[in-house]
């Protein structure tokens, strides 16, 4: 059977979910359709974000710190912040946003996977076929949507694993470990939840568990066998992430920190642009490739397009001075990381507006 909406959105993570919120509330027909079926599961990310991620009810917020640590063996220095970051109940977070998505009317639609196209509908692995004026790609860094609509994402695609451990924590510090041994040019994590419990975690372009399972050991810490999280992230910036009635959004345009791999924050902005565009494209009934570029490419990239390539600069200054383990020493003896605390924005969008 058929079923026909205005907006089709695949994937019910916060970007889908934001994005459909938004387009709802204007009083377009919207449905989700989200693969696993449960929304939240599998829980996704280390969850820490910073302020502009918005109000949230306080029990999603599970801990604040207001420190990070950059470690590169024995060498450290301290970046401080005042503006706490906070560690949110990732699953929570996207069972939060549902709700208030299913408030607006939004349809998500559990277990529905997408498998290809046929005579212009979305074909489900139940054998759905979604039909919708607009398509809306937010399926995460091996994008369907972006295959079928010719849109390219890019080669950086990196192995994220990661599992709740017992130990003694620093309740306000977050360590990031940049030793080689347990990240292949990106870091590993130790975020805590409490004194007793932390996310520890990595990213690397290559198989994560070893590395993982080396960092528990040097960290001397445990952790729940039924407890690991994997998750795949690409990043980078993307030619195009529109084309004729079709926008990506959020992982699936390469929405995130190219620094800290972080997407949730760019979500937040970028789904409310995904969500204005399509409400604009729906109201004039034109989606040609240039109209969808005009409204939705060109709007996200001046918002945060100059915080991707912050981003990426950053990357590849941490990635050069990894090599060079004294130099983490000499950022706390000069006092760099006093003033990396002043004028660094965990987002890198201090000068950009902030949705």
């Amino acid at each position: 059977m058929r079923i026909d909406c205005d907006a089709l959105i695949v994937g019910g993570g916060p970007s889908g979910l934001s994005t459909g919120l938004f387009i709802s509330k204007k009083g377009f027909k919207t449905i989700i359709l989200e693969e696993h079926n449960e929304v939240g599961r599998p829980e996704q990310c280390a969850g820490l974000v910073s302020w502009r991620i918005g109000w949230l009810p306080q029990h999603l917020v599970l801990n604040k710190v207001d420190t990070a640590r950059f470690c590169l063996g024995k060498e450290s220095f301290e970046v401080y912040s005042k503006k706490e970051m906070l560690v949110i109940d990732r699953a929570g977070y996207d069972k939060y946003l549902a709700e208030n998505a299913l408030t607006e009317g939004v349809e998500i639609r559990l277990g529905e996977r997408v498998v290809g196209l046929k005579e212009g509908c979305v074909v489900t692995s139940k054998g759905g076929h979604y039909s919708g004026r607009i398509l809306v790609g937010a399926d995460g860094p091996n994008s369907i949507v972006a295959r079928l609509a010719g849109l390219k994402q890019p080669n950086n695609l990196l192995f994220a694993l990661q599992c709740v451990a017992n130990g003694v924590f620093e309740q306000d510090v977050v360590e990031l470990r940049f030793d080689p041994e347990f990240s292949r040019d990106v870091f590993a994590w130790v975020i805590p939840l409490s004194r007793s419990k932390a996310r520890v975690g990595l990213l690397t372009s290559d198989n994560p568990w070893p590395r993982l399972r080396l960092l528990l050991k040097r960290l001397n810490i445990g952790y729940s066998c039924g407890g690991l999280i994997g998750d795949s992230i690409r990043f980078g910036i993307m030619r195009r992430t529109s084309s004729r009635r079709v926008i990506l959004v959020g992982d699936a345009a390469c929405q995130v920190k190219p620094f800290s791999l972080g997407g949730l924050v760019y979500s937040r902005i970028c789904s409310r642009i995904a969500g204005d565009a399509c409400t604009a494209a729906l109201e004039r009934n034109f989606f040609s490739e240039d109209f969808m570029a005009e409204i939705y490419d060109s709007v996200w990239r001046k918002t945060i397009g100059g915080a991707l390539k912050k981003g990426l600069r950053m990357r590849r200054f941490f990635n050069t001075v990894r090599r060079i383990p004294v130099s983490f020493t000499l950022t706390r003896i000069l006092g760099l990381s006093l003033l990396a605390g002043r004028v660094l924005d965990p987002d890198f969008l201090r000068n950009s507006p902030v949705y």
